[in-house]
């Protein structure tokens, strides 16, 4: 989902508030050229050569889209995402996601660059603001991508907490660039809430899940925040480029970007004899604490909960009795670890609406055909946690401590 999010402007918004009348689209390369000093200059980079520019037809977007998300290897993720999700209770099972996101993004884009072919690509019949802005917004991924290979970045698999916070930079890069160069006389304070009006004014962005729209939106807003500070600190837009965020948790508090021992680790586990591994990901602080919000129904608490996440693997388990999920986090604090458990549980017994159990120092949640188990345990002196959901005839628990390894990124 992540990589689609690149061609799905919901900043444009942020153009609503610059009420200048513009005047109507002319020839696209000649305003491509006239934009491209104007983003060199906002951005502090040169680009080594203009990118291609085309225009495509409604019709062709759809096909675009249909195409990206035909790919065998991102149809295959996409759909063990999805099935992670609703098992988790984040999505309905009643959600088409694949036909929601490809409504919601053929409604919503007005232009894209692509990296694989270094095109700009603007759909026809869009004028004034919403074109100029998304040109803008655009030309700033094609300056990005000559100085960082986008496509391998974006195409990164089973590693979504990665993925997602390289693209908050692309994004946020872009538009921060875009609001300097569109709308400079626009707080950013402003500039959020125009984002996300315009996401409850959508009705297919504002009915869409919690956990689908603010994940898409996190790379523009939280992507935004995190380099509009870092560039109010200093810090260029080569460095951004040069150094970027390996976790959300970066992305969230920067304090810890850049700073020696605090890249989130690696986390891997083995399945137990008998069963087998059939898909494995990170989630990463972001979207643990997406989770927890969606399920408790408390950003405070969940925001609290997330805190200290230091990496995480989470699979889909094959067992003999069913599909099971396990989910393996590494905390800064045995603190951190507890806090989380205490909401993990309470958010599992509200998704299976039973009650929490304390049995041998674990939480276990029993739910009709289903056992969820959440416990802490400690790994080469560090804190982690383990939440299970299995069939209830499945070996529990499933995932060993002494198979999980943690390994510096």
């Amino acid at each position: 989902m992540r990589r689609f999010a690149l061609i799905m402007i919901a900043c444009l918004a942020i153009a609503a508030c610059d009420r200048k009348p513009m005047p109507k689209a002319g020839d696209l390369q000649g305003e491509v050229t006239a934009l491209l000093p104007k983003v060199e200059d906002a951005a502090g980079l040169k680009f080594r050569q203009p990118p291609k520019v085309a225009t495509q037809t409604s019709e062709q977007v759809q096909k675009f889209l249909t195409e990206q998300f035909a790919r065998p290897a991102v149809r295959t993720d996409l759909d063990a995402k999805i099935g992670v999700w609703k098992r988790l209770g984040v999505v309905p099972d009643s959600v088409d996601v694949v036909a929601l996101l490809m409504k919601l993004l053929s409604e919503q884009v007005v232009g894209f660059y692509d990296p694989k072919s270094k095109t700009l690509y603007v759909v026809e019949g869009r004028t004034g603001v919403e074109r100029e802005t998304v040109i803008r917004h655009e030309l700033t991924h094609a300056l990005q991508d000559q100085y960082v290979n986008l496509d391998s970045i974006q195409n990164i698999l089973g590693d979504d907490d990665r993925v997602e916070a390289a693209q908050a930079v692309f994004e946020g890069h872009a538009t921060v660039i875009m609001i300097g160069n569109a709308a400079r006389t626009i707080a950013w304070d402003k500039a959020r809430e125009g984002i996300r009006d315009a996401r409850a004014a959508n009705p297919i962005f504002g009915a869409a899940p919690a956990f689908l729209a603010e994940g898409l939106l996190f790379p523009y807003l939280g992507g935004a925040e995190f380099v509009r500070t870092a560039m109010a600190d200093g810090v260029t837009s080569a460095q951004l480029l040069a150094t970027l965020p390996t976790s959300t948790s970066q992305v969230l508090h920067k304090e810890r970007w850049g700073a020696q021992g605090n890249a989130a680790e690696i986390v891997r586990f083995t399945a137990p004899a008998g069963s087998s591994i059939r898909y494995e990901n990170s989630f990463g602080e972001f979207e643990t604490r997406l989770a927890l919000a969606e399920l408790l129904g408390d950003v405070g608490v969940a925001s609290r909960a997330a805190r200290g996440h230091d990496g995480d693997r989470y699979a889909t388990l094959a067992t003999p009795g069913g599909d099971g999920l396990v989910w393996v986090i590494v905390w800064d604090t045995p603190l951190d670890a507890e806090e989380y458990a205490e909401a993990m549980g309470a958010a599992m017994a509200k998704r299976y609406a039973a009650s929490v159990a304390s049995i041998n120092g674990r939480r276990e949640i029993a739910a009709t055909g289903r056992r969820v188990t959440i416990r802490t345990e400690k790994v080469g002196g560090r804190d982690i946690t383990i939440a299970e959901d299995l069939p209830a005839s499945a070996r529990s628990p499933a995932i060993a401590a002494s198979t999980v390894t943690i390994t510096a990124r």
